[in-house]
């Protein structure tokens, strides 16, 4: 039987990545013909281990808290941690894609805003992992 601490760890996890797949799914509305939106939910919810997905984001997005947090825009725009695993993949070339993505005119004020939401619910989950599975 699974202790109490591993079964609260997992349900974290869950919620993470299932939170993360709902989000894209968001993105994927708002930006229905990028391909890669698509093929980065595939990978988020069923080829990368969510605990990978939760590491990344704690030591490359929670340091930038306070940004978020300040609804900092160059958060998304000069954040070169929050990109790392593309640019490695798939070169500067993306990475500047998605930031133009940022600065698109089909993201209003509300749908920033909307995205930030999602941030500061991502830095809150993987701040309680943080706090509690990592010493």
């Amino acid at each position: 039987m699974l202790s109490s601490n591993l079964m609260d760890k997992i349900k974290l996890l869950r919620k993470f990545r299932d939170q993360m797949v709902k989000f894209f799914d968001e993105i994927i509305e708002q930006f229905p013909t990028e391909g890669d939106f698509v093929i980065i939910r595939i990978f988020l919810k069923d080829k990368i281990p969510v605990e990978k997905i939760m590491l990344q984001f704690v030591s490359n997005v929670l340091p930038h808290k306070e940004q978020v947090k300040k609804r900092d825009e160059q958060f998304f725009l000069s954040n070169i941690n929050l990109y790392s695993d593309v640019n490695k993949k798939f070169g500067e070339q993306k990475v500047n894609y998605f930031k133009k993505l940022w600065t698109n005119s089909n993201l209003d004020k509300e749908d920033k805003e909307i995205i930030w939401k999602w941030m500061d619910l991502f830095i809150l989950l993987s701040e309680k992992y943080k706090n509690t599975y990592i010493n």
